[in-house]
């Protein structure tokens, strides 16, 4: 039987013309992914998919779908940054097992690295969930940290079209019933050692204006601070249009947005953040970006901000029964902070690339 590969436009919304079509998309995507990690806890929803695989001011994305006997039966992603080309492409190229060693998966990725080319990407990078699988040959990363299994789909698939492993980390799982109870003697022990330095604050949903500036410094130190072994990576630049942009968007998707934040009481800025987004109905919640500076580092800040935002989450949505996260497998104090905290591993993602 023969397949065909077409360009996906975004539909405006699920109801809109395109909608089913893109329905169609995020099922595939997350039985895929479900597939891999043996869990369909890491779903998304469509509309909460919509929302961040449209096009914005940052960031341009092209879709691709493969349609055998009128059912979708894979895709293809390809990311570019125009305001940073020199960061290169991000791919993505998925096809459900039951259709995979028939080509299909060889000629999407050559799809998506010509569309990445005309973009003029130096390097080419993919992300990609892999299974924990014990024993058996592993592959390594030149940082020393974390394996992955040789066998796996991914990993074969990717080293057979030139992408060389950079780094790995771990995806890991928190179960929030009785979390504030476990979690409060860490965030105690947390803000002795920080001391009246340092002042936590909250909050829930969009960043208040009092502090946009201040986090637009540090999303943008979170593509210089935080570990990327081997990645090619810029400076990529965030300002108050961009924060607010940013968390605009997530609302507007139905999602809320739970915010730690730990100021320098000397300087009035904040120099650590923390943040977990809820999406609607979905039982898990998911750990986005955690940082602090380099220069406040020590001061078992990480401790506090992540103990501060579990526990306003358990507090703002109890409903949501666990937590995702994902860290470099070389951030070893961010793991020591998240194995006190209870978190263990369901999986591994891996950052592969391949110089143009």
């Amino acid at each position: 039987m023969t397949f065909t590969i077409d360009e996906l436009d975004m539909p405006e919304s699920l109801d809109a013309p395109g909608g089913h079509e893109f329905i169609e998309y995020a099922t595939v995507r997350n039985a895929i992914e479900s597939h891999t990690l043996g869990t369909d806890l890491l779903a998304m929803g469509a509309e909460e998919m919509l929302a961040e695989y449209r096009n914005n001011p940052h960031r341009v994305r092209q879709h691709f779908v493969v349609r055998e006997a009128d059912a979708v039966i894979g895709r293809a992603l390809v990311t570019t940054r125009p305001h940073a080309p020199e960061t290169g492409a991000y791919l993505m190229v998925d096809v459900l097992p039951e259709h995979r060693r028939r080509g299909i998966g060889q000629t999407l990725l050559d799809r998506a690295e010509r569309v990445a080319r005309r973009a003029a990407a130096p390097v080419l990078k993919v992300s990609v969930p892999h299974a924990v699988v014990p024993g058996g040959d592993r592959v390594e990363p030149p940082t020393g940290f974390g394996e992955l299994p040789a066998g796996d789909d991914g990993v074969r698939f990717l080293q057979a079209h030139g992408y060389a492993l950079e780094q790995v980390s771990r995806i890991s799982l928190l179960d929030t019933p009785g979390l504030p109870e476990r979690v409060a003697p860490l965030r105690d022990a947390a803000g002795a050692v920080a001391g009246d330095g340092y002042r936590l604050t909250t909050w829930t949903g969009v960043t208040p204006d009092e502090w946009t500036a201040d986090l637009a410094v540090l999303r943008t130190r979170m593509s210089t601070d935080a570990p990327m072994a081997g990645m090619v990576i810029t400076e990529d630049l965030w300002d108050v249009d961009r924060v607010r942009e940013h968390d605009q968007r997530i609302v507007a998707s139905g999602r809320s947005i739970v915010t730690a934040a730990v100021e320098d009481v000397a300087s009035g800025a904040l120099v650590g953040f923390s943040v977990i987004v809820v999406s609607a109905g979905d039982p898990v919640a998911v750990q986005d970006d955690t940082l602090v500076l380099r220069d406040h580092r020590g001061w078992r800040l990480g401790m506090l901000l992540k103990s501060a935002t579990a526990e306003l989450l358990v507090t703002s949505a109890p409903e949501v029964e666990a937590i995702v996260t994902y860290n470099a497998e070389e951030n070893r104090p961010m793991l020591d902070v998240n194995e006190a905290m209870g978190f263990r591993p369901i999986g591994y993602e891996g950052g592969w690339q391949k110089h143009v």
